[in-house]
């Protein structure tokens, strides 16, 4: 009974990656970016469309790649107005994955990362209230929801 209850609880602590079919056919998993919870969803909202999730109530500030690929921009990035300190990694395929608001970004551009690489620090950094991860997924600038690529919890 013992070995059960550890395993339940290293699964629960680590839990597997997803996967899922895109439009085009692509099978993208992806592992939690940050351990909090959805404080924010894809898509409408009262102040216009959200590209992304927002994951909030953080137990951790550390920030993980969800998926592995090359950093292209790190810092306070061009064409990011509002999103603060961000890392971008291009995943192949014209997709991209991007983290927002980061107090720090740790990964470097032209960096090859891997999934669950510590990429950044989470914060409160451009038009935010309060401390969080923006996680988007973006296929050729379009942006996608993220949340049914990623692993169950």
């Amino acid at each position: 009974m013992r070995s059960f209850l550890c395993g339940a609880l290293v699964a629960l602590a680590l839990p597997a990656v997803a996967g899922a079919h895109t439009d085009d056919g692509r099978r993208l998993s992806f592992a939690w970016p940050a351990l909090g919870v959805v404080s924010s969803p894809f898509g409408p909202r009262a102040d216009g469309f959200h590209p992304g999730i927002d994951i909030g109530t953080l137990r951790s500030l550390t920030v993980r790649a969800a998926s592995g690929g090359v950093v292209t921009e790190a810092g306070e990035g061009t064409g990011y107005s509002g999103y603060g300190n961000v890392v971008v990694v291009a995943l192949g395929d014209g997709y991209a994955a991007l983290y927002a608001h980061l107090a720090r970004p740790l990964a470097h551009r032209g960096e090859r990362i891997g999934p669950g690489e510590v990429i950044g620090v989470a914060g409160c950094t451009g038009a935010c209230s309060g401390t969080h991860l923006h996680f988007e997924l973006r296929l050729g600038g379009r942006p996608l929801d993220p949340l049914p690529l990623l692993s169950a919890r």
